[in-house]
């Protein structure tokens, strides 16, 4: 086995001090003023031995290790989240930090097993979608209010009481969701998600705005079980764009064609389905931006020293107009008593 080369050998064979070769490793060449020179012949041993600095040594040496953890509640695997978390790559690598990406699997206890394992690679920051009960409660929001106390805690997409957070306003995507559909002239809507994120808040303002208009909702969780309803709503309001998708292909499949017998709006705006025929109507949330903002936090505590105080960025979500919603102007029947089915 090759002898583990250190620090003080690159420095040796470099002719430079080690607080140089440090400097240059750690990516301060210019701050200290370096010259071009000693970069260059640092660079070429390092480059000749294939040298990547020890993390935990260096963790000891700075006290941080340039890791940052971000936890995602459910599925990592989808455009919405890859979305949000190339926007906080973006911000910080330019850093050197680096992110280290875990899931709860909608699960609490292993969104806790998942934060213990990120503690234990000692990252200097954490960024995390929580885990919610159906009422939306955080459930594991004693464990990270007392984080939060001692390292930069950053809601994502989510609210949490106490602890900062960046996220889009779910309750405005809601309303503005149903204006859009209720200013196309429809009138007899349904909502298709799972029972379990009946709380969010897009779907309660969405309900709220069309009870105000004397119209009922009905709630949908089979989009199968929707498409064979008679009568059909006019237009369905979706949990994701995935699942507006899902239900245009399915309308398809049994000869219902969207939009002149079906409208549907999705929600989150993810740029394949734009590709779509027809193009998903969606309500847009700002992701990029989003992880974007969490970076700006995140550095402007960790580079530039700035306290880490609890406060809020709201993101207010828009209607991206498309071909799968019908405008049927003043128009529109009337539904039957909203239920969930």
């Amino acid at each position: 086995m090759e002898k583990r080369v250190k620090l003080t050998d690159i420095a040796r064979e470099a002719g430079v001090s080690v607080t140089a070769v440090s400097f240059y490793i750690n990516g301060k060449a210019k701050k200290y003023k370096l010259s071009e020179a000693t970069c260059r012949r640092i660079a070429s041993v390092v480059e000749k031995y294939d040298f990547v600095p020890n993390i935990f040594a260096r963790a000891m040496q700075q006290n941080r290790t340039y890791l940052i953890g971000v936890l995602v509640r459910g599925r990592i695997n989808t455009s919405f989240w890859s979305d949000i978390v190339a926007g906080i790559e973006a911000g910080v690598a330019p850093f050197r930090y680096h992110l280290v990406l875990s899931s709860a699997h909608s699960d609490a206890a292993g969104e806790l097993e998942a934060l213990k394992s990120l503690r234990s690679k000692g990252v200097d920051a954490y960024v995390i979608s929580p885990v919610c009960d159906d009422s939306g409660r955080v459930l594991n929001l004693d464990y990270l209010s007392a984080l939060s106390r001692r390292s930069p805690v950053i809601g994502m997409n989510l609210p949490m009481e106490g602890i900062s957070s960046v996220y889009n306003d779910d309750f405005a995507g809601g309303r503005a969701a149903a204006e859009y559909l209720y200013r196309k002239g429809h009138r007899r809507v349904a909502v298709l998600c799972c029972e379990e994120v009946l709380w969010f808040g897009r779907f309660r303002a969405f309900r709220e705005y069309y009870a105000g208009k004397g119209c009922p909702v009905t709630i949908w969780t089979e989009g199968d079980a929707l498409l064979g309803a008679r009568p059909l709503p006019s237009a369905v309001f979706c949990f994701s764009d995935y699942l507006a998708a899902g239900l245009c292909s399915r309308a398809a499949a049994a000869g219902i064609r969207v939009p002149q017998e079906l409208s549907v709006l999705g929600y989150d705006h993810l740029e394949p389905l734009v590709l779509m025929t027809p193009s998903i109507a969606s309500v847009n949330q700002h992701k990029g931006e989003l992880g974007a903002r969490i970076a700006e936090r995140l550095m402007a505590v960790l580079e530039n020293g700035e306290p880490n105080r609890c406060r809020d960025d709201v993101f207010l979500p828009e209607v991206v107009s498309g071909d799968s919603v019908a405008d049927l102007g003043a128009t529109g029947g009337d539904g039957a008593p909203g239920a969930v089915v």
